[in-house]
């Protein structure tokens, strides 16, 4: 991967006391050509002064004062950043290893890299930096970030900290991104399940929540992202998520593992021993924008409504009006559709957004305007207005703006099916 311009190996070393320690080597990566400066600003953003390193060991282990945890980082002003982050930390005083294993890392060397994400196969990186290089930059974003001392025994940590080598090797660390099922925080959830040497156990609850409701609780300074990923995400994103689910969002892990147990020999005992607060700054996602997208629309609906009524109480033509409107509303079903039908991600389908957003709409602005065919596609606005009407049943939950839009193409399905409409 590029970016950081150093590849840090941590080579252990046996001393006289049979303790492990690490011998450091740095060597200059080489950046590509072919990186185009836009991908490598958007890279630098997020990874500013990360310190890559592969272990090159079979086998580690780990002093009695060890301690692991969890780090939680609070969302940024950044779009990348708006959902938090999460990581794991392996801190060893006495053989001098301060490392955080991150599962947030993705590369733009990989080919096709926009495509290949919006197809929903895009492959993240889990990597290994240096405690001192990770909090910098959440200090330079002035984002919070808390830390979840874990309550392992010391076999456990010495587990858990080699199954996070082994997995920061080259050969295992990329996987297949999934937002809701797989990314950087139920990967971190699922290491600590797996290797803590218990059993860990995580408080349920009665799932109140959709995963659209969560994901929105952190939109409020992304007003016109909201609107695009409510496009984009289909009926799926409606479906009640269980305590164990929400956990794909790094401030529902937090909350999961300070009330978590686990099982040690038979003692149940909490999972958390200890919470500190590393960085400490305002939380970004309590700031709100106004929802200017629905404000806009809003504003279209009536600028719209007003034309229609005032040309049809006049009986001048305002056809032009539904060349726009369809001929958007079916540009914009066709990229959704094509998410719909060719990205793996599992929320995108079915999206009842091709109700109001329908393909074919941008055929029949082109052919709507021969007035010799008037006569029989106007049989058209029909088909529209029975979409529209199911677009309000189907039980998926549109963006506030989509509102507006469907009562916008509603207007002119009224003024074009009404008998006194001049042709």
């Amino acid at each position: 991967m590029h970016g950081s311009g150093i590849k840090i190996h941590f080579t252990p070393v046996r001393n006289s006391k049979s303790k492990t320690t690490f011998r450091i080597k740095a060597k200059p990566l080489s950046l590509e050509p072919k990186i185009s400066v836009m991908q490598m600003r958007f890279f630098l953003l997020i990874f500013l002064s990360i310190l890559i390193f592969q272990p090159e060991v079979h086998s580690q282990s780990l002093s009695p004062d060890a301690t692991v945890s969890i780090l939680t980082c609070n969302p940024g002003t950044d779009v990348y950043s708006m959902y938090g982050h999460t990581a794991i930390r392996v801190n060893d005083p006495s053989t001098r290893i301060d490392a955080v294993f991150n599962y947030g890392v993705f590369s733009f060397e990989s080919p096709n890299f926009i495509y290949r994400f919006a197809k929903g196969q895009t492959d993240y990186l889990m990597v290994g930096q240096k405690f001192s290089s990770f909090i910098p930059e959440y200090e330079e974003d002035k984002r919070s970030v808390y830390e979840q001392v874990l309550n392992l025994s010391p076999e456990g940590k010495i587990k858990l900290f080699q199954a996070l080598l082994e997995n920061a090797k080259t050969e295992n660390r990329e996987y297949r991104y999934n937002f809701f099922m797989d990314n950087c925080a139920t990967r971190v959830r699922d290491m600590i399940e797996r290797n803590s040497g218990g059993t860990v156990r995580f408080t349920e609850n009665h799932p109140t929540k959709t995963y659209r409701d969560l994901i929105k609780e952190f939109h409020h300074s992304f007003r016109w992202i909201d609107l695009g990923i409510d496009l984009l995400v289909g009926k799926k994103a409606d479906q009640s998520v269980s305590a164990y689910g929400q956990m794909f969002l790094p401030e529902y892990l937090q909350a999961q593992f300070a009330t978590a147990e686990i099982t040690i020999d038979g003692k149940v005992q909490p999972l958390v021993l200890e919470t500190r607060t590393l960085v400490e700054y305002p939380n970004t996602k309590i700031k709100s924008d106004l929802q200017w997208p629905a404000i806009v629309f809003g504003l279209f609906f009536l600028l719209v409504a007003g034309i229609s009524v005032r040309a049809f109480l006049r009986r001048t033509n305002t056809d032009w009006l539904d060349y726009w409107l369809f001929g958007l509303t079916g540009f914009a079903g066709l990229i959704i559709g094509w998410f719909t039908l060719y990205s793996e991600h599992p929320a995108m389908s079915p999206n009842f957004n091709l109700l109001w957003a329908f393909p074919l709409n941008l055929f029949f602005a082109f052919i709507w305007k021969y007035k010799k065919w008037r006569s029989k596609t106007r049989i058209y606005f029909w088909l529209v207005g029975v979409l529209l009407l199911l677009s309000l049943v189907v039980g998926q939950t549109f963006n506030p703006a989509v509102y507006f839009i469907i009562l916008t193409l509603g207007v002119r399905v009224v003024v074009n099916l009404m008998p006194e409409k001049k042709i």
